[in-house]
């Protein structure tokens, strides 16, 4: 049960706060484990969460110019990416919210100083 979880600091269902990325963007006031409290106060409230897109993990590879590559890793002549549209600079991780608005900005403007 939640409370047990959040009373030892280990969640046995789903592993909540095994990592040190989880512990690190947890809430520090919570232990022994900060990504698990209990669940003990009046009043509560249910609220509906749906599944979303927050990122990208895809998409076209480019180079440090935001020119589009091939399979060959050639630019292909006229064609640039930056944003969603092209690949992640952090690979294959997500850092968080708003991770992509820094490599759509840097990435525009080295496609448009490209052009």
């Amino acid at each position: 049960d939640m409370n047990g979880y959040a009373k030892t600091g280990i969640d046995t269902e789903f592993g909540r706060g095994s990592s040190h990325f989880e512990r690190a963007t947890g809430y520090s006031g919570a232990g022994p484990n900060p990504c698990l409290g209990v669940i003990d106060t009046a009043p509560f409230y249910a609220v509906p969460i749906y599944l979303g897109d927050i990122g990208s993990k895809g998409g076209l590879k480019t180079d440090a110019s935001a020119r589009v590559l091939d399979r060959q890793a050639i630019p292909i002549p006229g064609l640039w990416a930056a944003g969603n549209a092209s690949g992640n600079p952090f690979g294959n991780c997500y850092p968080g919210a708003g991770g992509t608005l820094g490599p759509a900005l840097i990435f525009g403007y080295l496609a448009g100083d490209s052009i």
